[in-house]
């Protein structure tokens, strides 16, 4: 037994290491060509370039390192099942559970080593890698502006292009904001054309300008009592901007900036800032309810009027002023509106109005900020998840790889590169919907995140299961079958039934005029059976039929008489003559038309025909079956009496008495 586990060891592993360098040059080229626009022709060192690409295929691990493991054991169980090596296992008595044992344990502890690696490492390859890109990102300004929009990456200037070449990098339509009098939009250069680059020194950054004006605003008299904004127009045909850059070589920035980011924190770290926010969050809460009923709801405030029926004064004298106070016993408030003057109605009405503005105001502020602290404690709760989620994924991805492979039994790097590529990406899918929905809280974080797991493990256990009892289910063979059958094309013949016959029992005597007189049978019973079947196409004989299944007699003794034939040809000398064989390997394989597994009980069968669905499936697929039928019927008549005829060809004659 250990031999038998060295040796299921040793075959995974070569798989394994080499599956996961590739998956992983695959991710980061994936990742490089992502960037591309970001990292070609910053000037970056070869240091700084190793420095990236390590952080970025550290971080890229956990996609990495289950794909292998699915891929690897795939291809293990594939090669063990296509070399029968796994069927001379299970005929020793050894279960695939048993089989796959030392790959359990060696799955159980890369998990481990994933779990560790997922808490501890990628925190700290998070943290280089995004602080390492936003200073490259930082590098080299002049080739981050983008088309149509407004570009603030250096100091004191605001630069727009609309539109730049691809092949000679020539920008156009410019426009450049010097901010550097600290004044606003003082001076404005505006351009057809220009190009933006580098010194030699990389200490400044040349912008070559052509056919384009400059506006100043001049500095006024600020005595003047009539302002008239003086300002100066430069028109030029060429013009150079030198803009001196703070630094020329790749500023490091302050890792302590992204270090609370929730992809730079291990488990403790997740768990201790979700609490804290969710305190927060709380906190916020209470404050809103009580600032909503104290200060919005119930507003206790002076007010230049008070609540009673109006009353009439003299002219001259404010009768807004001089109001009665409200009796405590009234109680309905339309009257005691309709009692006002309608200057009161108005400030109350206006009053009402603005109220209910700045409460639903404060209402949607708070709305908006409770929706982004929500959404930034789902991302800690969804970094925390997956810590464990890559660990079990590892593990599970084992019990669908290793069963799969041998049921398929195709080893190599073509089937089950297809097959675990699809797998995974199903995979990530469903974990991509179970994180989205985590982060709009529509379900708790432990649902969506597990959600592909869980899914995951039903699928193991389910091809565990099949794969132990040797299921045919993903044969291919077996599907093509189905459908060859389903459509009338045969891959068997009636001689690949009957072949075995031969050279088992004693050689009869079968003389030509017995062997034409068979042929002329077949023909005659084929071409009766073929008039009796086309009766039944009619609905009549579909609702007898379907109420009262039975199997056609003439076809059926058609059989009887088609498989008397062909046993005693294939047992005769016949059967040695090369002719006779290659025309007996057209003959097809007869079956009752229509014999589709009915309800045994008549009512239920009855219920069949009330359904319509149920019955229109029922008569597509009984006239499918009887068409076919009547095909080789045709097919059996023509060819019984071509070879019959043959019989009499003289150069057939030559090769009979030679043969016999």
């Amino acid at each position: 037994m250990k031999r038998l586990h060295r040796l299921i060891t040793v075959s995974f592993l070569g798989p394994f290491v080499l599956t996961f360098f590739i998956v992983l040059f695959l991710l980061l080229m994936q990742f490089l060509w992502r960037w591309i626009d970001e990292l070609v022709g910053k000037g970056l060192e070869f240091n700084v370039i190793i420095e990236l690409v390590s952080y970025v295929s550290a971080s890229l691990v956990p996609m990495a390192l289950p794909l292998a493991i699915l891929l690897s054991s795939l291809m293990t169980f594939g090669n063990l099942g296509e070399y029968y090596e796994l069927t001379a296992m299970k005929a020793s008595g050894i279960s695939l559970q048993r089989i796959m044992f030392p790959l359990v344990i060696l799955v159980f502890f890369i998990s481990l080593a994933a779990f560790f690696f997922a808490n501890n490492v990628m925190p700290y390859t998070n943290l280089k890698m995004k602080s390492l890109l936003y200073d490259v990102r930082q590098q080299r300004p002049e080739l981050q502006i983008k088309e149509g929009e407004f570009y603030n990456g250096i100091d004191n200037y605001t630069i727009r292009i609309n539109k730049r070449h691809p092949v000679t990098n020539v920008l156009y339509d410019l426009r450049i904001y010097d901010h550097s009098q600290r004044k606003g939009n003082m001076n404005v250069t505006v351009a057809d054309s220009g190009k933006m680059e580098m010194t030699d020194d990389k200490r400044n950054l040349l912008i070559t300008l052509w056919h384009g004006k400059s506006y100043s605003e001049m500095d006024e008299d600020k005595r003047k009592r009539y302002k008239t904004y003086p300002h100066r127009t430069d028109i030029f045909d060429e013009q150079k901007i030198i803009i001196t850059l703070s630094g020329f070589d790749l500023q490091r920035t302050d890792e302590s900036l992204f270090k609370n980011y929730y992809q730079m924190l291990n488990i403790d770290q997740l768990s201790h800032a979700t609490d804290s926010l969710n305190e927060e969050l709380e906190i916020k809460n209470r404050h809103f309810q009580r600032s909503l009923v104290s200060y919005h709801y119930f507003k206790i405030r002076e007010s230049t009027f008070r609540p009673g029926p109006v009353q009439h004064h003299h002219a001259g004298e404010d009768s807004s002023l001089k109001i009665r106070p409200l009796k405590k016993t009234v109680n309905n408030f339309d009257s005691l509106f309709a009692s006002y003057s309608p200057d009161i109605k108005k400030r109350i009405v206006s009053s009402a109005l603005s109220n209910a503005r700045s409460t639903i105001s404060f209402i949607e502020n708070t709305a908006t900020n409770v929706r982004y602290d929500q959404r930034n404690i789902r991302k800690h709760e969804i970094e925390w998840h997956k810590k464990f989620t890559l660990a079990a994924a590892c593990m599970i991805f084992l019990f669908v790889g290793a069963p799969l492979g041998a049921i398929i039994r195709k080893g190599g790097m073509g089937m089950p590169t297809v097959i675990s590529t699809v797998l995974f990406i199903l995979y990530y899918i469903v974990s991509l919907i179970g994180e989205k929905i985590v982060r709009e809280s529509i379900v708790p974080s432990y649902q969506g995140m597990w959600l592909s797991s869980s899914i995951l493990l039903v699928v193991g256990i389910f091809l565990t299961y099949k794969a132990t009892n040797d299921s045919s289910m993903l044969n291919v063979d077996t599907y093509l079958n189905f459908i060859r059958k389903f459509i009338g094309i045969d891959k068997h013949h009636m001689l690949d039934k009957k072949i075995y016959l031969s050279g088992k029992f004693q050689i009869i005597d079968l003389s030509r005029d017995d062997l034409r007189s068979l042929l002329q049978s077949l023909s005659a019973q084929s071409s009766l059976c073929r008039e009796s079947l086309r009766e039944n196409r009619s609905p009549g004989n579909i609702f007898k039929q379907l109420l009262h299944p039975k199997a056609d007699d003439c076809l059926n003794d058609l059989i009887v008489s088609y498989n008397h034939f062909f046993e005693k040809i294939v047992m005769s000398k016949w059967f040695s003559i090369k002719y006779i064989r290659e025309r007996l390997q057209e003959f097809p394989v007869f079956e009752l038309p229509g014999r589709i597994k009915l309800p045994v009980k008549k009512g239920l069968r009855l219920m069949t025909m009330i359904i319509f669905p149920v019955f229109l499936t029922y008569c597509i697929l009984y006239f499918i079956s009887l068409r076919k039928t009547l095909s080789k019927l045709d097919f059996l008549e023509e060819k019984s009496k071509h070879l019959s005829e043959s019989l009499e060809t003289p150069s057939l004659l030559i090769d009979i008495d030679s043969g016999l």
